[in-house]
């Protein structure tokens, strides 16, 4: 399901910002997202909070690939997603020299 739906939304952003800017934007927010709800779930001992993360919020978006794929599909993947991270920091980069 968390894969439908994380789909859904690359789909949704790409076709709305019609650029691949937005589209990485939009997967390294996901990312982080999902990194830091887990570490407030493993650092927060409340456990309705730390179940209600770990059964409805997936740990990255890695972990969401290795849920449903495997083998080399798997692997290909990943190495788009790690494109897409190493998009991401470029941007980052480039707008960070461009503030002022």
């Amino acid at each position: 399901m968390d894969l439908i739906i994380i789909v859904v939304l690359s789909v949704i952003i790409l076709i709305w910002k019609k650029n691949f800017e937005s589209f990485v934007y939009f997967l390294g927010i996901s990312e982080i997202f999902f990194r830091i709800m887990h570490f407030i779930s493993e650092n927060i001992n409340v456990t309705e909070i730390t179940n209600l993360i770990n059964k409805y919020i997936p740990t990255s978006l890695l972990g969401v690939l290795a849920n449903y794929t495997d083998g080399l599909f798997y692997n290909i993947l990943a190495i788009g997603l790690v494109i897409c991270f190493v998009a991401l920091e470029i941007y980052l980069i480039k707008y960070w020299f461009k503030r002022k």
